[in-house]
Formats: C-alpha cells, sequence, structure tokens
C-alpha cells in the first residue's frame, strides 16, 4: 500500500520499477528486466569459459602458441 508520505522511489518499487537515483530519479528500470538481467549474469560464466576455449582453438590452428597465467605452454 502507498501511502501520502512515502517517497518517490518507495512509489516506484511498489510498482516494480526501480528507481535510477535514490533522490529524484527521472528513471526506472523493471525489476523483472533486472531478475533477467540476474538469471543471464548467473550463467555468464559458462559462455565465457567456450568463448575462451574457442578462441584458443582457433589461434591454435593459426600457429600461436598459448600459454596459461604461469607463462608455461599449455
Amino acid at each position: 500500500m502507498v501511502c501520502k508520505y512515502s517517497t518517490l522511489p518507495q512509489v516506484l518499487l511498489h510498482h516494480g520499477l526501480f528507481p535510477t537515483a535514490p533522490s529524484q530519479p527521472c528513471m526506472a528500470v523493471s525489476t523483472d528486466l533486472l531478475a533477467f538481467y540476474w538469471a543471464l549474469f548467473k550463467h555468464l560464466c559458462d559462455a565465457i569459459h567456450t568463448l575462451a576455449a574457442a578462441l584458443k582453438t582457433h589461434y591454435v590452428h593459426q600457429g600461436f602458441q598459448m600459454i596459461n597465467t604461469a607463462m608455461s605452454p599449455d
């Protein structure tokens, strides 16, 4: 329930919107969209590892020698 003493950020959150500034927000983002981005972020690690493996394969086929963080060949 929103009362007449609620702040603008509280009213926005009550309606499913997250304010872009703590005071006097001029824009807001849907909390559903934020939840989607959070779910996307949770699975981002898998995509990064897949991309890294594909790049390694590509560069090895191009004749580059790949090294790890200890500066030794994989």
